[in-house]
């Protein structure tokens, strides 16, 4: 199911996130915490683009998957989304 990119909020993308890496892993969520390195879960590469696939479809949006490289927590990688879709919502014409 696709979320509205433009409400999604930054809890909703790190609370998808985790539920994500959780079922990936096998993993009771409360063991993934929000501002450890994604390397730390142990997901390889296919499991990194895994992510970002599904988190463009969640999402219903574009997703680079240098993301995970250069914001390398859940919490950082959803304050960077949050703020390239300000940035997107800020060029639209009114």
């Amino acid at each position: 199911m696709t979320a509205p990119f433009a409400q999604l909020t930054h809890d909703e993308i790190v609370q998808w996130c985790r539920q994500h890496i959780a079922t990936l892993l096998d993993f009771p969520i409360e063991r993934i915490p929000v501002d450890a390195e994604f390397d730390t879960f142990g997901l390889d590469s296919a499991a990194a683009v895994s992510l970002v696939v599904e988190l463009e479809e969640w999402m219903g949006t574009e997703v680079s998957p240098s993301l995970l490289f250069e914001f390398p927590t859940i919490q950082l990688m959803a304050a960077e989304i949050v703020r390239l879709r300000a940035a997107a919502a800020a060029e639209v014409p009114a």
